[in-house]
């Protein structure tokens, strides 16, 4: 064989490989609406798998323990609602006011039925003040 199609048929490959990581990762890239966006147009998203990236609503949230359920409201701006269920366990982290992510599905009503909700939380770590401490350096807990 000679050297130029040894040459092309590498780079085809290259190509190929390429091609296919890009459209992997265009593929596997999961993107969340707004409720603004979902109650312009409900239509467009009834009943199809969606993600909804919002605030839960302050004053909105209920636990049912007995029915294991998790009712709010999203909005992202105060003037937009989207109702949620949500029957599993609450997320330890959930709470007024608190970013989240919905995954499920806009019913006819206009209420998302959640099949996951993930929490947002900060970057930021912050160690509680100990009442044991009370002003002690770490240095000083550590003994030297």
């Amino acid at each position: 064989m000679s050297r130029q199609i040894q040459y092309l048929i590498a780079a085809l490959a290259v190509v190929a490989i390429l091609g296919g990581v890009v459209y992997m990762g265009t593929r596997t890239t999961v993107y969340f609406r707004t409720p603004s966006e979902i109650l312009a147009e409900p239509e467009a998203f009834r009943h199809k798998p969606i993600r909804v990236g919002a605030l839960v609503e302050k004053g909105s949230a209920h636990w049912d323990a007995q029915k294991v359920r998790l009712t709010f409201r999203v909005t992202e701006d105060m003037e937009h609602f989207i109702p949620v269920v949500f029957d599993g366990v609450k997320p330890d982290m959930f709470k007024d006011g608190q970013g989240v992510v919905v995954e499920g599905r806009l019913g006819d009503d206009g209420v998302l039925v959640a099949s996951q909700v993930l929490v947002k939380h900060s970057e930021e770590y912050r160690a509680e003040k100990s009442s044991k401490s009370k002003g002690r350096s770490a240095m000083e807990t550590l003994g030297q």
